[in-house]
């Protein structure tokens, strides 16, 4: 164990080379910006695309959490009869009667919303705001995660009375009423006056569109008086359990088969998503995308550390004379090995540093000008910070020992 006055000696050694090494960069200062440059490039593009892929992992998980729990979605889909496509006539449609059938499905089934959704221009006092309207049944709200934060959703007695109320994303709320409360109020959709009866909760935006840029109104009211469908566009179906999940998907198919009349081959004129598949390949796919933004960012990083490793390479032969003289008057191999491996640990951690500042503000420019959603978080930085510092070891180590391998003669006599 060391004694104090070791300990200090230590210390005061540690800060003289780290005075050392500042005086060599600042004598050279271009040789110095260009190594530094290098990392903090390398690091700036790690934290950058770590800050996306996290973002972006962030936006598909709030996605998720808004398709609720134990959910099919059974859509139309193109028929196809031994893998060739039929013509758009043999696709099966949904009507309000196929989701009547499948909330009988009682046993597995939990409940049925269907789904008609498009756009809607909406107008209240001297303001208008063109957004996506869906229509949906009284269970949506839970189904999907969407009970209003303030007011109410509509009711099944509303949903077969075609009434005409509404309930609002935030971001139409902000855009037609400022700060005031849109709860009461009366406004135009397509030229139909509408009862605004609640407002969604906030999911926010992001990497793809805004979520709150949404309005819902009963399933009835937009296919009769709004769109002018006979067909809901999806049925979103909540199974009892998640282990009761592959069992619905299978009486749902069966069910819409038999009612439909369909054969086999044609099964592929509708389809059914289960949500529990499909969150394991967005997550899946999330992590190799995350993965691979860091692998791209991290080549930039040791193309860095390999920019620095010239420069220092080159910083010893043109000190050549320099080592050649500090041997001479008493520094061993150690003192200079240390000197320059410091000097580029260093360059690597101001690089580090300023690349971590310039990472971060371009995260905050993507979703000022692109409106991606991004996210700088702490383990990023520390990640990011550690490997240039690891960098800056690796790819000083090797001037480092040259460095403290010359012959002190050979270096006096160098020109």
């Amino acid at each position: 164990m060391l004694s104090e006055s070791e300990r200090k000696a230590r210390k005061a050694e540690f800060f003289d080379y780290l005075r050392q090494a500042g005086v060599a960069m600042v004598t050279h200062k271009m040789r110095s910006f260009l190594s530094i440059l290098g990392i903090l490039i390398g690091v700036a593009a790690v934290i950058a695309m770590l800050a996306l892929g996290q973002g972006a992992k962030e936006s598909i998980e709030q996605q998720l959490a808004s398709l609720g729990s134990n959910l099919l979605v059974v859509r139309p889909g193109s028929s196809k009869v031994h893998g060739v496509a039929m013509e758009a006539g043999t696709v099966t449609r949904f009507t309000l009667q196929d989701v009547a059938d499948i909330a009988k499905l009682s046993d597995v089934v939990n409940s049925v919303s269907p789904s008609v959704t498009g756009r809607g221009q909406m107008v209240y006092a001297n303001k208008n705001w063109n957004t996506r309207v869906e229509g949906a049944g009284a269970d949506y709200a839970v189904l999907r995660a969407s009970s209003p934060a303030v007011g109410r959703f509509f009711t099944e007695d509303e949903v077969k009375m075609r009434s005409r109320v509404i309930v609002l994303g935030a971001t139409v709320v902000r855009e037609l009423f400022g700060d005031t409360n849109p709860i009461g109020e009366t406004i135009k959709l397509n030229l139909v006056n509408f009862k605004v009866i609640g407002i969604l909760p906030v999911k926010g935006a992001n990497t793809f569109h805004d979520q709150d840029d949404t309005a819902m109104i009963p399933i009835t009211t937009a296919m009769f008086r709004v769109f002018g469908k006979e067909y809901v566009d999806s049925i979103y179906v909540e199974a009892k359990s998640a282990d009761l999940l592959n069992t619905a998907q299978e009486e749902v198919s069966s069910l819409i088969i038999k009612q439909h009349r369909l054969n086999k081959d044609g099964e592929d004129s509708f389809q059914i998503r289960n949500m529990a598949d499909i969150k394991n390949t967005l997550e899946t796919t999330t992590k190799t995308m995350s993965l691979l933004l860091g692998s791209i960012a991290a080549i930039s990083l040791l193309v860095g550390g390999i920019g620095i490793m010239n420069i220092m390479l080159v910083s010893v032969s043109e000190r050549t004379r320099e080592i050649g003289l500090r041997k001479a008057i008493g520094a061993n191999n150690k003192d200079i090995m240390v000197q320059f491996l410091i000097e580029a640990v260093l360059m690597s951690f101001l690089g580090g540093l300023f690349g971590v500042l310039l990472g971060t503000g371009i995260a905050v420019l993507m979703t000022i000008f692109a409106g991606w959603a991004v996210i700088v978080s702490t383990s990023s930085i520390v990640l990011a910070t550690t490997f240039s510092l690891i960098v800056g070891v690796v790819f000083g180590l090797w001037p480092a020992r040259k460095a403290s391998r010359l012959d002190p003669i050979e270096a006096l006599r160098y020109e």
